[in-house]
Formats: structure tokens, C-alpha cells, sequence
């Protein structure tokens, strides 16, 4: 099994995962940066769609099974509807609430897209190097 204790595998992380799971938090510690927590939590919701077709592609190309498929076939159409409720009821409804709020919101999209992007380069980087 895993081992269980508390930071065993830290060494194992990059630190580009870590940053993105410390933005995350930092977000949501911090009630000065509602409008941030919104805009990265936008910016997971309206990717999810596109990420669970191509893993529901994947998990068929890998023969995992019906299950499996299904899972993320769900998520696809679960996940566009999200998307819509992310965009039209949390951002806009907190926009209207707090027009004030809207560079916060760009900049929690923002930069999740920003160390998302990093984390993407870094394990492609370590994939292409251990093939």
C-alpha cells in the first residue's frame, strides 16, 4: 500500500503542482480574495468538459472498460452544464452583486491558467525525458 505519514511523498511533487494546490488555498483563505477563488474555480469548471472527453477518449483507447468510459462520458455532459452554471450564476451573480470584484476574477483565471500551464510544460518535459 501508500504510505500514509503526513509529507512522505512532498519530495516526490514538483513544485509547480504545489503552487497550484498553494493558489487554490490562498484563495480560499482569504475572504479579500473571493473574487480570485471565483475566477480560478471558473477557470477548473470550464475546462472540465474538454478534459474529461479527451479522458474518456483515453480511458477507451486503453481498453479500461465500460465503467470507466462511462465515468468520464458523464462528467462531459455533467461538466458542460457546470460550466454554463459557473459562468451565468457564480461569476455574473457575484459581479452583479460586487462589480468591484471583476479584476480578481480575471486574475484567479489568470493565473490558474498560468500555473496550470507551467505544470502542463513540467510533466511533459519529465515525460518526454524518461521515454
Amino acid at each position: 500500500g501508500l504510505e500514509t505519514a503526513y509529507g512522505h511523498y512532498l519530495d516526490e511533487g514538483h513544485a509547480e503542482m504545489l503552487a497550484l494546490v498553494n493558489l487554490m488555498s490562498l484563495f480560499g483563505l482569504h475572504r479579500r480574495l473571493r473574487g480570485a477563488l471565483v475566477g480560478h474555480f471558473a477557470a477548473v469548471e470550464i475546462t472540465s468538459s474538454p478534459a474529461s472527453h479527451r479522458l474518456a477518449l483515453a480511458m477507451k483507447r486503453a481498453g479500461a472498460g465500460p465503467a470507466a468510459e462511462f465515468f468520464y462520458t458523464e462528467h462531459v455532459a455533467a461538466d458542460a452544464v457546470h460550466e454554463q452554471v459557473v459562468r451565468h450564476d457564480v461569476v455574473r451573480g457575484l459581479l452583479d452583486d460586487e462589480p468591484g470584484l471583476e479584476a480578481d476574477v480575471v486574475f484567479g483565471i489568470d493565473t490558474t491558467g498560468f500555473l496550470e500551464d507551467r505544470l502542463a510544460a513540467r510533466l511533459l518535459t519529465d515525460w518526454g525525458a524518461a521515454a
